[in-house]
């Protein structure tokens, strides 16, 4: 009998990857809430070990609110937001007494994501974790895919399955998921163009994919995306994109605003509140300041510190937008339409980049362990907080910001 093979279309980075356990500095056990998935919970409540037994009796509870198996119960953190089953080497005590069958779910999966489309298995990884972020962000060449074969007996947690296929589909964009998803991975790494300008391009044809599929001309999608290739690699949008103004005010008020929202609803990130601090003193953001001074400082912390900087690294901040799309499945997945995901990938640059503006400022200048401090930092605060994405997509479409013109001012400098 043959051995059980599955194949993964990953990020080349993944092959690269492995925790680096108590030389992390950010544990990912530390800071956010753990679930415990129903197998994992009942066996934790039969562990008789005496260092853990009593840590489980008052920390590990039932989710009486929840019915998914998969949350079925939680680890309650400390005060510090440490999980109480760290040691002072911040190594898990789960693990050392009882082995690595009683992890959870969460704790044995994470930073991985696995997806399955068409039948098809996808991982990918989050930049939340810093190990990741190092090896993913850093590559100059950009992130490259490839397909890999392994055992198909080892366990996956599948976050999510998509069939492109099924007949709910027949007449919608998700038809030609496959095509929408090659011509925006390819776009979002075209460097003839800044990211910010690629964004505004991923915009347009976004826009007119909303228009054929309104026209019922959904058919005419890929005949529409290869004239859009021909135009984006003959450079026809090039003056065109000159001409676009930029608005330091509304930029940077909305971004802000935005950056408000999560801090309104808690965080417990001391690395990213230190990068947080940083942002406001860089661009001068204080009680009583005049606005044309903060944007004054905005604008030229970005011309004198970002601008230098980004010339040589603007690879990071696409690796790491290449990264989101293709972890969440863009441009559906969890969002309720193409639209949305688009709203979410321009707020993800443009609230990065208001850090960056601020922490250059900060700095009088950026390196690349900054940068990495805030983009793990930022995506453990944002990423994994699913409703202060949807919030923040609401409340952009509440305000009447949510269209292409306010997109095209968020990315644009």
């Amino acid at each position: 009998m043959s051995e059980r093979k599955r194949i993964v279309l990953q990020p080349e980075y993944m092959k690269n990857f492995s925790c680096i356990g108590p030389d992390c500095e950010d544990s990912c056990c530390i800071g956010w809430r753990v679930d415990l998935d129903k197998k994992t919970y009942l066996e934790y409540k039969k562990i008789n070990n005496n260092e853990l037994k009593t840590t489980i009796g008052k920390m590990v509870n039932r989710k009486h609110s929840q019915k998914s198996d998969g949350s079925y119960g939680k680890i309650k953190m400390e005060s510090t937001g440490r999980c109480p089953f760290l040691n002072k080497e911040n190594l898990c005590k789960v693990y050392i007494n009882v082995g690595e069958k009683y992890l959870s779910d969460t704790c044995t999966f994470y930073p991985r994501y696995v997806r399955k489309i068409d039948g098809k298995y996808e991982r990918s990884a989050t930049m939340s974790c810093p190990q990741v972020a190092r090896i993913a962000l850093l590559n100059p060449n950009g992130i490259a895919f490839e397909h890999i074969e392994e055992d198909g007996n080892t366990k996956v947690k599948l976050h999510s399955n998509f069939d492109t296929e099924g007949h709910l589909f027949a007449t919608k964009p998700q038809r030609y998921f496959w095509d929408i998803r090659i011509f925006s991975l390819s776009l979002l790494q075209n460097k003839r163009y800044s990211l910010g300008e690629r964004l505004i391009i991923l915009g347009i044809v976004y826009k007119k994919i909303e228009v054929i599929y309104s026209e019922k001309r959904i058919k005419d999608l890929p005949a529409m995306l290869e004239t859009m290739d021909s135009m984006i690699e003959a450079e026809t949008f090039k003056e065109e994109l000159k001409k676009v103004p930029s608005n330091t005010q509304i930029q940077m008020r909305l971004a802000k605003e935005m950056t408000d929202e999560k801090v309104m609803q808690g965080i417990t990130s001391n690395r990213y509140l230190e990068c947080l601090k940083e942002t406001l003193l860089g661009i001068g953001y204080k009680t009583g300041e005049k606005l044309e001074t903060v944007i004054e400082k905005y604008d030229n912390s970005y011309k004198e510190y970002l601008a230098p900087y980004l010339e040589e690294k603007e690879y990071i901040l696409e690796n790491y937008l290449v990264n989101e799309y293709f972890k969440e499945m863009m441009p559906f997945g969890s969002y309720k339409t193409m639209w949305d995901s688009y709203i979410f990938l321009c707020v993800i640059y443009s609230m990065v980049k208001l850090h960056l503006i601020g922490m250059a400022g900060y700095h009088k200048g950026l390196n690349d362990y900054l940068t990495l401090k805030l983009i793990q930092s930022f995506s453990k605060v944002v990423l994994h907080n699913e409703k202060y994405i949807q919030g923040i997509i609401k409340l952009l479409k509440d305000n009447g910001y949510d269209s292409l013109a306010y997109m095209t001012i968020l990315v644009k400098n």
